[in-house]
């Protein structure tokens, strides 16, 4: 156990020694490789000029049918505010209805958790096949989470956060052109 214990104290002020040693061969911070990935996550929508919209629940609640328009209404007007027309699915069947833009809220909902994760979600159409069918890709992906106190305040920042995704969104796709 004594030799285990000396192993390790060892083995410790070797990292701390070798992490000391030469400040300027630190790696360079990886703001700059995230940028780059990023961006290249925003490349694969180049020249899309509209989408269609889908907001989706995991609960099916009345109040959740408000919450999904609420939601749709706001990411058409930043749309349309950014010169991007937005479509609504209505009847199409994913494979038509693309490139498809999904809100999905998926909540989190117990005694006195009012949790849900916010995605936003663009499909795309690509000329992938797999086993000689056409395959919907996923573009572009991204989540937040909101929360809150009761259901008034977590739909209230569940629309928030989706907002935050379109606008985040919409400024990936401006830096392109």
């Amino acid at each position: 156990m004594r030799s285990f214990a000396l192993l390790l104290c060892t083995a410790l002020a070797t990292v701390l020694g070798h992490a000391q040693a030469d400040p300027f061969s630190a790696p360079a911070p990886r703001k700059a490789a995230l940028g780059a990935a990023e961006e290249g996550s925003f490349a694969k929508l180049k020249g899309i000029s509209f989408f269609y919209i889908d907001v989706t629940t995991s609960d099916s609640r009345p109040e959740d049918t408000d919450l999904r328009s609420e939601i749709r209404d706001t990411i058409e007007l930043e749309m349309r505010r950014a010169n991007i027309t937005p479509k609504e699915i209505g009847n199409l069947a994913p494979e038509t209805a693309t490139p498809l833009l999904t809100i999905d809220v998926r909540f989190d909902r117990g005694l006195g958790r009012y949790n849900a994760d916010v995605i936003l979600s663009i499909r795309d159409n690509a000329t992938i096949t797999r086993n000689k069918e056409p395959v919907i890709a996923q573009a572009y992906a991204q989540a937040k989470r909101a929360s809150g106190t009761s259901d008034n305040t977590l739909s209230r920042d569940a629309k928030i956060r989706g907002r935050e995704l379109v606008l985040e969104l919409i400024e990936g796709m401006k830096k392109l052109k």
